[in-house]
């Protein structure tokens, strides 16, 4: 057997419904299980899910499979006995990466396969564009009363206190520091102020908010503040270096990239147990609240149900 280390990245699928903030799980049957199992309609995508299943490892149940890259290689050079020659082939490629979404707290991990493989942002791109292409569908023959309601998706790669130091070391000044709340899946901070922020929305009616400071001088603690936020928030960071450039940093920018050893000869569905089986144990994979925990318990028949079922 071939074995290969992948990069692996884990961020929050926070995932709710209509005004009341459903959890992901009240619909995972019937909109988020088939939207992401669907076969692919009409014009060929750019990006699309494939192999998706439920499975279970040690236990726990979790929503796992590919995202695929369709994409066409271009070669225009190629260096042949010692000579740079010109060259216009073309093959059709598709990069693929593993994701698993840990079904009782809506953690993720996603597993590039390769160079140009699916990042988290396609992720999130595709599964928002999926998710409300499937609803919107469904809902058109449905009564009014029976409407699925609409979707908030927000996929957030979970900061680490470690890398975002270390980016923020690379800065002359931070300009602004923004984080975007928005309502959670189940989810209880143990942080007051972004816990008090979050509750802020369901008092006011509204979906989504945002917080700035300005020009913030301690890059610990700014640190910190984003790394208590556990991918339950966006944050945005605007920042001068020291040649006078600007830039920004987004979450992505502070995620700790972990290594995953997998089986080139492997099949796909084997690899995604193997995946599960070596992030299940991560603290940022299985933090758990208790209102998670409930929200899981109530469907748990069900998965169980529909997972035995896949062995009949």
């Amino acid at each position: 057997m071939t074995t290969e280390t992948k990069q692996a990245f884990i961020a929050n699928f926070n995932c709710t419904f209509g005004k009341n903030n459903e959890p992901m799980l009240n619909h995972f049957f019937d909109v988020i299980l088939p939207a992401f199992s669907q076969e692919i309609q009409g014009k060929p995508k750019s990006f699309f899910f494939e192999n998706v299943k439920l499975t279970n490892v040690k236990g726990e149940y979790a929503l796992a499979g590919l995202i695929v890259k369709r994409t066409v290689l271009e070669i225009k050079s190629q260096y042949i006995n010692g000579e740079l020659v010109k060259t216009d082939e073309s093959y059709p490629s598709a990069p693929y990466s593993y994701f698993v979404i840990n079904l009782q707290n809506h953690r993720m991990v996603l597993v590039k396969n390769q160079k140009g493989s699916p990042t988290l942002a396609n992720f999130s791109s595709l599964a928002r564009d999926v998710l409300k292409s499937f609803i919107s569908v469904k809902n058109t023959n449905l009564p009014e009363e029976e409407k699925i309601p609409q979707v908030l998706l927000n996929v957030v790669a979970i900061p680490f206190q470690g890398a975002i130091l270390e980016e923020l070391k690379k800065v002359k000044k931070i300009k602004n520091v923004t984080l975007r709340f928005y309502p959670l899946n189940g989810d209880i901070m143990d942080n007051e102020t972004v816990e008090h922020l979050t509750t802020a929305l369901k008092s006011l009616g509204s979906k989504t908010g945002a917080v700035s400071f300005n020009t913030p001088t301690e890059k610990e603690n700014v640190a910190k503040v984003i790394e208590d936020t556990k991918g339950l928030m966006k944050p945005t960071i605007k920042v001068e270096y020291k040649n006078g450039t600007s830039g920004t940093l987004k979450d992505g920018s502070f995620t700790e990239v972990m290594n995953i050893q997998v089986e080139e000869t492997e099949s796909f569905g084997k690899n995604i147990d193997t995946i599960t089986g070596k992030v299940i144990n991560k603290p940022e994979f299985n933090e758990l609240s208790e209102e998670n925990k409930t929200i899981y318990n109530r469907v748990y028949g069900k998965l169980e149900e529909y997972y035995k079922k896949l062995f009949k």
